[in-house]
């Protein structure tokens, strides 16, 4: 097909149909229509703060969609993806109990229930089958919820997305479930050329076979559209002869599948509408909004998304997408929907596209687009007085406007954006790592649009600390740059190093404007971008947040806990009761690096140190067993790049450190080069410890960038 012109545009509106879907329909997940029709009526905008509820919070319809579709990059062949490799993706990112998935147990949860049989060396598509699973569980909703993005990288071709759609959707289900996954992610992907829904309701059902229960499900649910003339009555003929009593298990496709294809035929053309049909209908409402969002959105474009209504900017495109590999954990709808479409491109066969403002971190490129920059409220917690919007800038470009007033030194005007979320926070577990450390900085270009009276302007970080020595994050510390006066038209430039003293972790950052009682105007900010590597020294135990978690650390292991009685000096110990546990920081940026420690071994099979990790299948390792010192690559399985024997008392503390610098694997053991390495299967990623089946130990942890010479 030839290349579509508008074809990133189109992914960004379709991710933001998705994210907002699930934000409109979390708060009141599994009510019944009378329910939510009494307590709001008709529920077309959002209602989070009725219920007391943040608006952003991790869910596993948002974080599933857009990890899983990892597996068309992570395996290399994007389009030719093996159906196994979509089940190996599974291991790699989630941790069990923890990340992404509804961990209800075998034969609750279709998910866990498949993720048990992956893990017991089941490959996909077999994990998912109703072989295995039986006709209920195989088929209920979660094929479909996930799916979203394997339409966004088949643009106008539907028989790809659906044959994309089946091996990824197989991994945990069967059946009709699958057929009403292949249904959703065809029409995404034919939405991008065709905007006739009627057309696009036909096309999804083209993909399935015409004598299964979905296409039956379409052909009733749309004649009964056309007879009745409302969608109330159509809902009442869903319950009779679709509704969950007839279907088995937690969350039934089939229901759920019904009342989206009502909302489409209803609201064909007007995204809020079709917002307010299947979320005023009620049953799974945040699954079922997320994918009606998801085709409405690519169906209706950025502007009829939020011609009706304000859907984009109350969450400023915020994400949180807690995995095993963790350096996603916050991130917005525009990165998600560029990396998406770079994948796409390469399954098409397009040229890529050159990244946006040479490849600034955040540069505001799409209509409506804020990398996630929202007014904060005061300090005295009253709500600031600035406002946030994506403006075209005196060059045609797209650029994020800050506006402010009432301005004083005890009454700033911040702009903040997340880099790392706080744990605790309601939703699905938060499991991540920051975007940004020492060592790092970042810097801020813009310009004074308006100025009236004196003001200035300057970055700040908000990263956690801890009181004196401890450990234990107590407070907040803000951290500013030098200030800028505000001279209407001129440009200025913001830089700032990154905190993080003791490894506690940098949390927003964002920009600070204060000035005189009469100071009012508006900035300009173009792009905001990051340099540097990281520089984190942590002398003894790694920082924790106050509820006990370690911070800014993914970790797949049983417990983390302090020193021992007989130690002499603070310690961090970690324990996997059964197979391989890990402990983690760091991003896909970081690539030539040393991590370096003093390691122990309590009683483990083995343990040691990791470098370049993308996820529980994917890193290099030094580790100690019994007798010997490895160098390990894991990627879906181990092979052992070197290996020396060894032997060390348990207990003792021994140096090591392991060096990653292009190619080569550099590792030494108390201040000698013990094992060197060539393999380039992994070339970036983060860094931390392992350890199997036991427990280790470890302190003055540090990783350093590798300098040139």
């Amino acid at each position: 097909m030839p290349e579509i012109a508008n074809y990133e545009e189109q992914v960004y509106a379709g991710v933001l149909g998705k994210v907002i879907g699930v934000y409109m329909g979390r708060p009141f997940e599994g009510w019944r229509k009378p329910d939510l029709v009494a307590h709001w009526g008709l529920v077309d905008r959002y209602v989070a703060a009725d219920k007391g509820y943040p608006l952003v919070v991790t869910d596993d319809d948002i974080t599933g969609t857009f990890t899983f579709v990892r597996a068309l990059e992570d395996s290399g062949q994007y389009a030719d993806t093996p159906a196994d490799f979509f089940g190996k993706t599974w291991l790699n990112y989630l941790i069990e109990g923890k990340t992404i998935l509804w961990w209800g147990g075998l034969g609750m949860s279709t998910e866990h229930s498949a993720y048990l049989r992956l893990k017991q060396g089941i490959p996909s598509p077999r994990s998912g089958s109703i072989e295995l699973n039986g006709p209920i569980v195989a088929q209920q909703i979660g094929a479909q919820i996930f799916i979203d993005a394997f339409g966004l990288v088949a643009p106008g071709e539907p028989q790809l997305a659906a044959r994309l759609a089946e091996p990824a959707g197989s991994v945990s289900h069967d059946g009709e479930a699958v057929n009403g996954a292949k249904v959703v992610a065809s029409m995404i992907a034919a939405a991008f050329v065709e905007k006739d829904m009627g057309k696009l309701l036909d096309i999804g059902v083209s993909v399935i076979p015409s004598d299964s229960l979905i296409a039956q499900v379409h052909r009733d649910v749309r004649t009964w559209t056309k007879g009745d003339g409302n969608w109330h009555q159509t809902y009442d003929r869903i319950v009779e002869k679709y509704g969950p009593h007839i279907y088995g298990g937690a969350c039934h496709m089939v229901p759920n599948h019904a009342l989206m294809v009502m909302a489409w035929a209803y609201a064909p053309d007007d995204f809020r509408q079709a917002q307010a049909i299947i979320n005023t209908a009620g049953w799974d409402t945040d699954c079922n909004a997320a994918n009606v969002g998801a085709v409405m959105g690519v169906k209706v474009g950025l502007e009829g998304i939020n011609r009706d209504y304000d859907f984009q900017s109350p969450f400023a495109d915020r994400m949180l997408l807690p995995t095993a590999e963790g350096a996603r954990l916050t991130s917005d709808c525009l990165q998600e929907a560029l990396y998406i479409a770079r994948m796409g491109r390469k399954i098409m066969g397009w040229p890529d596209l050159e990244a946006p403002k040479g490849n600034a971190w955040h540069h505001f490129s799409m209509p409506g687009s804020q990398h996630g920059y929202m007014v904060e409220p005061t300090d005295q917690g009253m709500p600031g007085t600035g406002a946030v919007r994506n403006v075209q800038g005196p060059k045609g470009e797209r650029v994020l406007q800050i506006s402010f007033r009432e301005v004083a030194p005890n009454h700033p005007v911040r702009v903040s954006t997340p880099v790392f979320a706080e744990p605790g926070q309601p939703g699905y577990a938060i499991v991540g790592t920051p975007k940004l450390y020492r060592g790092q900085t970042v810097t801020l270009e813009g310009r004074a649009k308006e100025s009236r009276g004196s003001a200035s302007i300057r970055l700040f970080a908000r990263c956690f600390t801890g009181d004196g020595e401890s450990n234990v994050s107590t407070d907040m510390q803000l951290v500013h740059s030098e200030p800028i006066d505000l001279d209407e038209g001129e440009s200025f430039a913001l830089t700032l190093p990154m905190p993080g003293e003791r490894g506690f972790p940098v949390k927003d950052i964002g920009v600070e404007i204060t000035g005189g009682p009469d100071a009012a105007g508006s900035v300009l900010v173009d792009t905001v971008r990051c340099s540097g590597s990281p520089d984190i020294h942590i002398p003894d135990e790694l920082p924790r947040h106050k509820g006990g978690d370690v911070l800014g650390w993914v970790a797949d292991v049983d417990h983390v806990i302090a020193k021992f009685p007989q130690d002499s000096q603070p310690m961090t110990y970690f324990g996997k009761n059964e197979g391989r546990g890990v402990l983690v920081t760091g991003t896909d940026d970081w690539t030539d690096y040393t991590i370096s420690s003093r390691f122990t071994i309590a009683l483990a099979d083995s343990g040691g140190l990791i470098a370049r990790y993308q996820g529980l299948q994917r890193f290099i390792a030094l580790v100690k067993t019994a007798d010997s010192l490895k160098l390990v690559l894991n990627y879906y399985g181990e092979t052992v790049l070197g290996e020396k024997p060894c032997q060390w008392e348990v207990g003792d503390l021994h140096d090591l450190v392991l060096t990653v610098r292009g190619t080569t694997i550099v590792a030494h053991l108390d201040g000698r080069e013990v094992l060197r390495a060539d393999d380039d299967t992994l070339l970036c990623g983060g860094a931390g410890y392992v350890v199997e089946r036991g427990i280790a130990g470890f302190r003055e942890t540090s990783v350093t960038a590798v300098r040139d010479g």
